[in-house]
């Protein structure tokens, strides 16, 4: 129980041991507790939450004194009734200082620079000046973390650029220590560059199955050696392993478990620093947090790492999110905000199958002169809008994008009447697999944060999915509904083993079922993967990059483009998405006519299809 910065809480997990192997049972946690000394013990004692059913819930440790020269002597727990029956009785003996010890298997790619630690007084702050490092700033908050010494230079070539198809395929490669369990030991790959652009900071893989086990941070915008970047890399490194510990941002704590509020003001590690507000007239953003940061994580954030159930902690557990308050049956989040932005989504296709991957339109259309998030961080993924899901089997959910992406805000001016947009997969969840399953009746309302801290709801929107009328529609159905089908579509296809039964189901539907309206989405992720290189990391650190594939990526994608011309086929943004995206393969390919030809195909077909004229001028560039 505590230590640097006492939080007055005392916690434990249970184990049982069968031969040679050790299974988890349960944990429990005193919240509040009273503490007595003499000259010869020290007693804590409180009443416990525990993980199972019990009337035995008084907990009480009692820790002989020893002095500084002598070993730490034995504690032991008793658990009694609130009545004073007295129950099981265990003597542990003193393991660490620490309250968990985590295992941390870290790869650089080559180029990346090796981060060793920031003195924090090199810039002002609101804390005592120290050199701290990744490992240090866990252990202040009593977590240690050690190194595997499995730690590799990935070779990649020069100005390499990750997707997240290849970090996931990395991370399933390359974390050693990995296994199918959960376990306190996590993998961190320092990078240089991601297809997003430099405003991106860290990705938290989450898919279906052992979750929150990996991460990565990337050092193109801060690889220089100044104060502020060394300051910047440990922030991010930090910050991406606190998601691999379940930790939420500080304005998502109320979807923390247990609910809390948003924690604007929050100096934590948590916590975006353009998006710091402390309230009342105190200056907020970027300049005043740094000013003001301990580097430290917040009081509640040390709770849940030090005394949170084992399960809600350790990498592999819980799913990220998992009995967050968002997820609660009863939840509502309230009417459609009249303030001066309007969020509106809509599902495409309007009727979607049994099978279909479904789509969200995401909009914020603007009714005055302000500042908004660029369209593409809209996307679930950055945090910034969150989708909540009623499905008719009865459960309700907050959809968990299986990448989580740490970028810094990056904001774009609006006037009256402008909108931005992106469309969002949403059909496959890091929690619940699968989320458009049964036919039925389905809920779908977002809400987004602002800026300036504040809340826009959108409309409840109604999603009905068809139930399969003939044999070839059913056969469909059930190739594209599988966990490893939902994260192909995610990762917008792969190369990877790991995920071979999702490719090959997608290979499957064009090859038996090629006039399915189901078919352009095989063509969609076969086709964007083809377009990409993808990195394939062995596990002994060298690196092989698959070249793009312009004649495999030019059929599947000139097949998605002519089914969507119309009003079928994939919605219109990611259509527009795809032909840039093409445009901008021929050109690194260096064929620069069929570049041009593309763009100019994409700003007819936005002209065509009546889209705003931002969206086709935007297709110019």
């Amino acid at each position: 129980m505590d230590g640097n910065t006492p939080l007055g809480k005392l916690s434990g997990d249970y184990y049982t041991i069968s031969g040679g192997v050790t299974s988890y049972f349960g944990s429990w946690t005193v919240d509040a507790t009273t503490i007595s000394a003499t000259p010869t013990q020290v007693i804590i004692r409180g009443t416990a939450r525990q993980t199972w059913s019990t009337t035995f819930t008084v907990a009480t440790v009692s820790i002989p004194r020893t002095t500084i020269l002598q070993p730490p002597a034995p504690a032991t727990l008793r658990w009694s009734t609130p009545s004073g029956a007295i129950g099981a009785t265990y003597v542990c003996g003193h393991e660490s200082s620490a309250f968990r010890t985590v295992a941390l298997e870290q790869d650089i790619e080559s180029g990346v620079p090796s981060f060793t630690s920031y003195n924090t007084g090199s810039l002002p702050s609101g804390g005592p000046a120290r050199a701290l490092s990744t490992a240090g700033a866990y252990l202040e908050a009593g977590i240690q973390i050690l190194g595997t010494g499995r730690d590799n230079i990935i070779a990649t070539p020069a100005n390499h650029v990750w997707n997240n198809a290849s970090l996931h395929h990395a991370m399933e490669t390359h974390f050693s220590r990995f296994r199918d369990v959960p376990q306190f030991k996590v993998w961190l790959l320092h990078a240089m560059r991601h297809s997003f652009g430099t405003g991106l900071r860290g990705i938290m893989f989450d898919q279906q199955g052992p979750q929150r086990q990996g991460c990565a941070s990337f050092y193109q915008a801060i690889s220089a050696s100044t104060a502020q970047n060394l300051r910047e890399q440990l922030y991010v490194n930090v910050h991406e392993l606190g998601h691999c510990f379940n930790l939420f941002h500080s304005f998502h704590k109320d979807s923390m478990s247990p609910p809390l509020p948003k924690r604007l003001g929050a100096l934590s590690w948590m916590n975006y620093p353009g998006n710091y507000q402390p309230g009342g007239s105190a200056p907020g953003g970027e300049a005043a947090f740094w000013g003001a940061f301990p580097f430290q994580f917040d009081r509640l954030e040390l709770a849940h790492l030090r005394h949170g159930f084992r399960n809600e902690v350790i990498m592999g557990g819980n799913p990220f999110g998992t009995g967050a308050a968002m997820e609660n049956q009863n939840l509502a989040i309230g009417e459609p905000t009249s303030t001066s932005l309007r969020l509106d989504i809509a599902a495409v296709p309007a009727h979607p199958m049994l099978g279909t991957p479904v789509v969200l339109e995401i909009r914020l259309t603007s009714q005055s002169e302000q500042y908004v998030h660029t369209s593409e961080q809209l996307h679930p993924k950055f945090g910034v809008v969150t989708v909540l899901i009623d499905r008719p089997r009865g459960d309700r959910f907050v959809h968990r994008p299986p990448v989580s992406a740490c970028a810094e805000p990056e904001l774009v001016p609006v006037h009256a009447g402008d909108n931005v947009a992106v469309s969002a997969y949403v059909g496959y969840d890091a929690v619940v697999g699968q989320v458009f399953e049964d036919p039925g009746t389905y809920h779908v309302q977002a809400v987004y944060a602002t800026p300036d801290g504040n809340e826009v709801v959108s409309p409840r929107q109604t999603i009905r999915i068809g139930a399969p009328r003939t044999r070839e529609e059913d056969d469909v159905a059930e190739l594209l509904l599988t966990n490893d089908v939902g994260m192909v579509l995610t990762l917008k296809g792969t190369d990877s083993e790991y995920l071979a039964a999702g490719t090959a189901a997608l290979e499957t539907v064009l090859e038996k079922h090629p006039k399915n309206p189901n078919a352009v989405y095989a063509d969609f992720a076969l086709g964007i993967n083809a377009a990409r290189e993808f990195t394939r990391v062995a596990p002994d650190g060298t690196v092989d990059v698959r070249p793009r594939d312009m004649e495999r990526a030019e059929k599947h994608l000139s097949a998605v483009i002519s089914a969507s011309k119309g009003d079928k086929g994939i919605d219109d943004l990611t259509v527009l998405d795809v032909m840039s995206r093409l445009a901008a393969s021929y050109r690194i390919e260096g064929d620069t006519a069929a570049a041009n030809r593309t763009s100019e195909d994409a700003v007819k077909l936005a002209r065509s299809k009546h889209l705003p004229a931002h969206i086709a001028d935007g297709l110019k560039k």
